[in-house]
């Protein structure tokens, strides 16, 4: 199932990835490095407001559908109404707070108050996102990943169908406008494929609210929220940061090549997040078996990362030439910092998900404050000494310290094995 998830997945990523370097050649050449910075806070936000209130009901959605199986289509049935319920008035809310809010954020976080109309919009792709979530996580609990790649695959080439030709033709506006409008165009598609679905049935979302299902999908709001809020947050401060530094066009290429970095490495977290939620739930009660599933993909995921970090850094000059323009060139002294720090944090990332699917609340949320915390403190440190680099040396930093503290949170399952998942959690 493993090799399955990992070819459907990075099928899809791989997608992804050839789209997202169109896009981001597109934004590199009509809207330069200013620009670049600007749409990336704008999805930066979106993924901030859907992660807060929408992470926990996703991952729950994964997490318990594998885990009542067949045998329990009804409580499934229950889950799924309950949750969709949740997204959409959790999203509503949202998008009202951002509404009230926009002329506030337009000035704090695009640089203009008439970028308000930026900040109100991105109200709407977070209900989209939330509800398009919830749809997907149902299909992932019950292993339909065919049907959940297809979504994503096809969601990915509309929104670079939106966003290319209003980059292209309206600039900052339109690319901020094409970014938005990809969200909806997700959900959309979402329910036209989930209408095809045998087992996950769009009547299935619309049934009465459990009471029961709701506390256990809150169960996972404590560790998610945090996980949804602080590292979007520390990334807003840290851009934030760089850019006051060592100004707007030299952060725009440090974020070129962080974004370049989110890219490849969506590749293998994206195959992940489609096999291993599932997996765990099955394994929930199985002490031995999740010990061997978290060894074995996280040696999967961490050797990928680092085969597509060699490749890319001995082409990196080509890869910068290819993606980006000419006044990105600074991205190459970047790299090889960059591509160290996406070995470290993918098996970080991948105990992360252990943390969360054995439900670990006060280590994964200890490790959710102090990694921020220390990211931030790091790059006001070292990039006044070392500029653009300096920060790519914290998110090394950075990445070790959390992959440290999530091997000491594990280290019952990982070096024992002989426990229940489930029978120490602190």
């Amino acid at each position: 199932m493993l090799r399955r998830a990992f070819g459907l997945g990075s099928s899809q990523a791989l997608i992804r990835m050839l789209c997202s370097f169109v896009s981001v050649k597109l934004t590199a050449v009509y809207l330069g490095p200013a620009g670049f910075a600007l749409i990336a806070q704008v999805n930066t936000l979106i993924t901030l407001g859907q992660g807060l209130l929408g992470a926990g009901i996703n991952t729950a959605t994964v997490r318990l559908t594998a885990e009542y199986g067949e045998s329990q289509a009804l409580r499934r049935k229950a889950l799924w109404a309950t949750g969709f319920k949740m997204a959409a008035g959790l999203g509503i809310v949202g998008a009202l707070a951002l509404l009230a809010a926009a002329p506030i954020l337009g000035n704090r976080l695009l640089g203009r108050e008439d970028y308000a109309w930026a900040i109100a919009l991105c109200g709407v792709g977070i209900i989209a996102a939330m509800i398009n979530n919830v749809l997907l996580g149902a299909l992932n609990g019950v292993r339909d990943i065919r049907r959940v790649v297809q979504s994503n695959v096809i969601a990915t080439l509309v929104g670079l169908l939106a966003f290319a030709p209003s980059c292209m033709l309206w600039g900052t506006t339109g690319g901020i406008c094409g970014s938005i409008a990809g969200y909806v165009a997700g959900l959309f598609i979402s329910v036209l494929l989930s209408r095809r679905s045998t087992v996950v049935q769009l009547k299935d979302f619309v049934g009465q609210w459990d009471t029961a299902e709701a506390k256990r999908i809150l169960a996972f709001y404590p560790m998610l929220i945090a996980h949804a809020a602080l590292p979007p947050l520390a990334m807003l401060m840290v851009r934030d940061s760089v850019i006051g530094i060592v100004g707007l066009e030299a952060g725009g290429v440090w974020q070129a090549a962080w974004r370049l970095s989110e890219v490849y490495t969506g590749i293998i977290t994206t195959s992940v997040s489609l096999y291993f939620m599932p997996r765990l739930g099955e394994l929930a009660n199985d002490g031995r078996g999740m010990r061997r599933e978290v060894w074995r993909t996280l040696a999967a995921a961490t050797g990928v990362t680092a085969a597509l970090a060699m490749v890319i850094y001995l082409l990196r000059d080509w890869v910068v030439r290819l993606v980006f323009s000419a006044s990105f060139d600074g991205v190459q002294n970047l790299m090889p910092v960059q591509l160290l720090g996406d070995v470290l944090k993918m098996a970080a990332w991948i105990l992360g998900f252990v943390l969360v699917a054995t439900v670990r609340t006060r280590w994964y949320l200890a490790i959710e404050i102090l990694v921020p915390l220390f990211l931030v403190g790091a790059v006001r440190t070292l990039t006044p000494l070392l500029g653009s680099i300096g920060a790519m040396w914290a998110f090394v930093l950075a990445s070790t310290f959390q992959l440290v503290l999530g091997a000491i949170a594990l280290r019952d399952l990982l070096f024992a094995g002989a426990t229940s998942p489930g029978s120490q959690r602190s």
